[in-house]
């Protein structure tokens, strides 16, 4: 069964609004991964990668500010591809990040004028995630750039228990309190009839998160300082959460 458009723009909306109850600026972190695009790609008609696309909403809303961007997702989770498919114009690629052998697979090679991705590299572990950084920085242009807007810890403890209390309070004051959680939305879809092979194709496949520490903020700068960006650093941030640029 074929996933219609009506269904997958039902089930888009309520996984924007659950993921807003964990970013409340998410929309922000979209505009300024998109402005940095445009302002980096200094051509109409940019090759953009996003990797970990999920259902797309990071790649629509960059064709929505360059219509003739050209934007390749890649992510291994058949029911947020299938709702990307159904609800977005971006081409997207079926596959694990975690395999070195991902970037074979895209139908072009590059160069990318831009690599991106949101709250998607965090489940990666630290090697697969420098091997990440490494093979896209690779296929990036000359002055090409990377971004990434994901959750990135660093500072002492007790920092980061004030950021975790400022970013309820930013939930709360959001109006975004009572927003469905990412678990709850994931046993909802099973009750959706059009989600049941791709739900029994994402269990045969495993398509779970581990339980693995995400990345901090050093992490990150290492492995890209390590893939041969020339300028790494952060770009816009609230509490834990960042934009983090690396140009080529």
């Amino acid at each position: 069964m074929s996933l219609s458009a009506s269904t997958a723009r039902r089930w888009l909306e309520r996984w924007d609004w659950q993921q807003e109850g964990y970013m409340p600026d998410r929309e922000t972190i979209f505009a300024v991964i998109a402005d940095a695009v445009e302002v980096y790609a200094a051509r109409p008609d940019p090759l953009i990668l996003d990797l970990g696309c999920g259902p797309g909403s990071l790649g629509a809303r960059i064709k929505e500010r360059l219509p003739r961007a050209r934007v390749i997702g890649v992510d291994s989770n058949p029911v947020l591809l299938a709702i990307a498919a159904a609800a977005y114009d971006i081409e997207l690629v079926d596959h694990d990040l975690a395999d070195p052998g991902w970037l074979d697979v895209l139908p072009v090679s590059g160069p990318f004028d831009a690599v991106v991705s949101t709250t998607a590299l965090h489940w990666l572990e630290p090697e697969t995630l420098a091997s990440v950084y490494a093979q896209a920085g690779a296929n990036l242009r000359p002055g090409g750039i990377l971004l990434n807007g994901d959750t990135m810890p660093d500072g002492d403890q007790e920092i980061t228990r004030l950021r975790e209390k400022l970013v309820r309070r930013q939930v709360v004051r959001s109006g975004l309190a009572e927003a469905e959680n990412w678990q709850d939305w994931w046993v909802a879809i099973k009750e959706e009839p059009e989600f049941a092979e791709l739900i029994a194709e994402q269990e045969r496949g495993a398509q779970v998160h581990g339980t693995r520490a995400t990345p901090d903020y050093a992490t990150h700068l290492a492995a890209l300082a390590a893939a041969g960006f020339g300028s790494v650093g952060t770009v816009w941030q609230y509490g834990q959460r960042r934009v983090l640029a690396a140009i080529r």
